[in-house]
């Protein structure tokens, strides 16, 4: 099977176990990884990658949050990369692909450390609506996925300054993101201070 071929089976595993999770996953459900491959499809067109670096990037970003589906946040990139290693032992997949594959899914924990230009490609596409006008609202889908697992309101003013430090800390990795969309990453950073402020100021 070529390369390309193999993305079929696994954008059917995929689907098919985030769909079971029904509402549980408000955020890292099968829109989030749909609009994953799109970035990293998207990147993988500008860098002209090969059929086999283009089939790494997208099957790892089609199981960068799969361990979701089986256990907390903390750990789930090694769990969606297990996951993947079972699954891809039902393929022939040819030489060091399933390694790369893997190195990409884990490549995608806080705080990221991509090594190459395909760990940086998953990074960025996982993380591409920090840079886009999609933020707030995607923001707010993850305050709400984290309230229902710890089954607790979280204070808006407390959330709101975790995700203002955690704009401040990440950087893009490839030239591509860090061109396009840096500037509206700078207006979302501006926002979120701007929130943070009304809210401390509602407090008092």
């Amino acid at each position: 099977m070529k390369n390309a071929s193999l993305l079929d089976p696994i954008e059917a595993f995929v689907s098919a176990q985030l769909s079971a999770c029904g509402d549980e996953l408000i955020y890292h459900n099968l829109n989030h990884t749909l609009s994953v491959v799109q970035n990293a499809s998207r990147l993988a067109d500008h860098y002209r990658l090969t059929d086999p670096d283009r089939f790494v990037v997208i099957a790892a970003s089609w199981f960068h949050d799969l361990g979701y589906v089986n256990g907390d946040p903390a750990g789930h990139e090694q769990r969606g990369a297990l996951i993947f290693r079972e699954f891809a032992n039902r393929l022939v997949i040819e030489g060091d692909l399933i390694e790369r594959v893997t190195n990409c899914i884990l490549a995608t924990t806080l705080p990221q450390k991509p090594t190459d230009l395909l760990e940086s490609i998953v990074c960025d596409a996982d993380l591409y609506h920090f840079g886009t006008i999609e933020f707030a609202e995607k923001d707010l889908l993850m305050l709400e996925e984290t309230s229902r697992r710890l089954k607790t309101d979280i204070p808006a003013g407390s959330w709101l300054s975790g995700s203002a430090k955690l704009l401040r800390s990440h950087q893009f990795c490839t030239p591509y993101c860090q061109d396009r969309l840096a500037a509206q990453k700078h207006e979302n950073l501006r926002q979120l201070e701007a929130r943070i402020q009304a809210a401390f100021e509602a407090d008092q």
